[in-house]
């Protein structure tokens, strides 16, 4: 949706069931401090798929969830994914209502292996309720808030890397774009789920879920 063009289709996830030759659910050492991310342990008890989905959430205000696609994270078993150029794209429920904002600090974004030169793009990333598109680079940090409600609901949210710019989208629909300066660099696909300033839900009913994650090249 709203990315026309003729795709290649080189990932697919729709999470009918954990692949860990595909995704690691945690940062480098499971639920240990040097895991940290989000200001949390992540912890692959907190990462379950139930009914097509990843749930990811926080079991205490200092233990939450992530999976990676990082090949270089030295997990036995776990080749990863990369890409460069194309789109990458995420269906996924942040928690919250309309009226009270998105709850916890859930991300979808992508990562190079040498941060900050080979950039960090947040595609969707809830900072104190509300939704950001960030980018950053040695060279620059570019964001902006993309109004409306999205919380308590399914939403998609991809961006498509070019040389030298990104473009974002929600539901089809581009709602940030901006000049790069990493190169398109290699990046690995990640999803987790932290704390923030603000209301924290524990448990099932502030988890972040995600029903498919799809890469075209």
């Amino acid at each position: 949706m709203g990315v026309p063009g003729s795709w290649n289709l080189v990932f697919n996830d729709d999470f009918n069931s954990l692949n860990t030759a595909a995704w690691t659910p945690y940062w480098f050492d499971d639920c240990d401090l040097k895991s940290v991310k989000n200001n949390v342990k992540t912890c692959s008890s907190n990462v379950r798929i139930a009914n097509g989905e990843a749930v990811l959430q926080l079991s205490d205000v200092s233990s939450g969830a992530l999976l990676s696609t990082n090949p270089n994270d030295g997990v036995a078993g776990h080749t990863g994914f990369q890409f460069t150029t194309g789109y990458a794209e995420a269906r996924i429920f942040f928690p919250g209502t309309c009226e009270t904002s998105i709850r916890n600090w859930g991300a979808w974004w992508t990562a190079g292996q040498a941060y900050p030169s080979t950039g960090e793009i947040d595609i969707a990333e809830p900072l104190a309720g509300d939704m950001w598109s960030v980018y950053h680079s040695a060279a620059w940090k570019k964001s902006r808030v993309v109004p409306g409600c999205w919380a308590g609901g399914y939403h998609t949210y991809g961006v498509l890397r070019k040389p030298g710019a990104n473009e974002v989208y929600y539901d089809g629909v581009l709602v940030h774009s901006y000049a790069t300066s990493d190169n398109v660099s290699p990046h690995y696909l990640l999803l987790n789920i932290g704390v923030w300033r603000g209301a924290r839900i524990l448990g099932e009913a502030g988890a972040m879920r995600v029903d498919y994650v799809r890469v075209w090249e």
